[in-house]
């Protein structure tokens, strides 16, 4: 988003927010609407994206894009929720030594302050060109929204798999906003990645949750796809009793460190075949290897079960692959929450020139099925279908341009996000 800098004052702040009363845009070229936008017409935030742009809530660019996976500053995320909601006063302005009174944002800056939805750091300054995390984004939303969970914390950071990597000061408003169903995550709803730097996407994905928790706009329609990206979170209570999970230990003796490669197999076939954006839930892999901890305890022993999911990846509305999300591993008779991620697998180009024989007995998904049997008629043997898929290609006579065929032992070896501990 960098070339915005080079629009006027007043056409920047369309394209990053605009009221969420209907205006007029006061520039002569105005950006592009939701009816033209050319990068958002397969985006996973489509239906956020095209409400907020129809209500004008916020716009594209003049040459008829979007760029919904740009980053979003912190300065740019103030001009959004400065445009975006109606907040009170709660502090005065106290200016930032990075932001000059001629800073295009500068207004924008001051009032997000003002009203609590951000602040800025010890040393007094707001550093406005530095993107902003989704972690900072939600807590934004719930400080300038007045959110409090309701439940407790902890259980509501629970539903997501990462929720190791939220930092401390965020849990509480992260939990609020998860409450609301503020929160919207892409590729997996379960995976938070709350580090990671907010795109226009999701800024527009979370802003969208927001009026729809004020009552401002309807729900995404159940029918769309986004909508399963939603996280609907219903509060736990913050007394009595609450699932216990497998007791973990923090001895570094039963610690696996952030990083660790997890060397996998699958039994069920020696490779797998889905089409271009499908999801492929409760996929299940055996641990070839002992993996131990620094002092040589083995922590997650070999031929223990992980389940995941296979999720597709995309970048600027392009598929790029897919990539397997772990979510447990079973130990014997206890289960853990893992954070451990393959690399993303590209697809591969299949056609009627294909050799049979490089597929005999694959398992593949319903989906990818059809398109083979197109593509090759019944010249493969193919082993059995995976179950839990969905989107992708349905219509056998509709094959995709590629199929993702993914050879489990090399392409879904697993790296681990986060340190794993168990108990003794």
């Amino acid at each position: 988003m960098s070339n915005v800098r080079h629009l006027s004052s007043s056409a920047l702040l369309l394209v990053l927010g605009m009221t969420a009363s209907a205006v007029v845009p006061i520039v002569t070229s105005a950006p592009a609407t939701a009816a033209n936008f050319t990068d958002t017409r397969t985006h996973w935030a489509r239906p956020f994206i095209e409400a907020l742009a129809d209500k004008q809530i916020i716009a594209g660019f003049p040459d008829g894009t979007f760029k919904p996976d740009a980053p979003v500053t912190r300065a740019q995320f103030a001009a959004i929720v400065k445009n975006a909601f109606t907040s009170n006063q709660v502090r005065v302005a106290r200016g930032f030594n990075d932001v000059a009174a001629k800073y295009w944002a500068a207004a924008a800056i001051n009032k997000a302050y003002e009203t609590g939805f951000m602040s800025g750091y010890p040393d007094n300054t707001f550093k406005p060109e530095q993107q902003i995390p989704k972690v900072q984004a939600l807590v934004s939303l719930s400080s300038g929204l007045n959110y409090t969970p309701t439940g407790a914390t902890a259980t509501t950071l629970a539903n997501f798999r990462d929720s190791g990597e939220i930092p401390d000061y965020a849990k509480t408003g992260v939990a609020a906003a998860a409450e609301r169903s503020v929160v919207v995550n892409y590729p997996n709803v379960n995976f938070l990645s709350p580090n990671a730097t907010a795109t226009r996407a999701d800024v527009a994905a979370y802003i969208y949750q927001a009026l729809v928790n004020q009552g401002k706009l309807a729900p995404i329609a159940t029918s769309e796809g986004a909508n399963s990206y939603i996280a609907r979170i219903t509060a736990s209570p913050t007394t009595g009793t609450t699932p216990t999970p497998s007791p973990v230990s923090t001895d570094p003796r039963y610690k696996v460190s952030q990083g660790t490669t997890v060397n996998i197999r699958y039994l069920g076939s020696n490779k797998i075949v889905v089409t271009p954006g499908e999801t492929i839930n409760n996929l299940t892999l055996r641990v070839v290897d002992d993996i131990k901890s620094a002092q040589g305890t083995v922590v997650i022993p070999r031929d223990s079960e992980i389940v995941g999911q296979l999720v597709p990846v995309s970048s600027n509305s392009q598929v790029l692959g897919t990539q397997y999300i772990a979510q447990q591993v079973t130990i014997g008779t206890r289960s853990y929450p893992l954070i451990a991620r393959s690399q993303v697998v590209n697809g591969q180009k299949i056609d009627q020139n294909t050799n049979p024989g490089t597929l005999q007995d694959a398992v593949t998904s319903a989906a990818a099925r059809a398109a083979l049997s197109v593509l090759l008629g019944q010249k493969v043997d193919l082993g059995s279908i995976l179950t839990g898929a969905t989107g992708g290609q349905t219509n056998p006579t509709q094959t995709p341009d590629n199929l993702i065929v993914i050879d489990p032992s090399n392409d879904l070896r697993l790296t681990l996000s986060s340190d794993f501990y168990t108990a003794p």
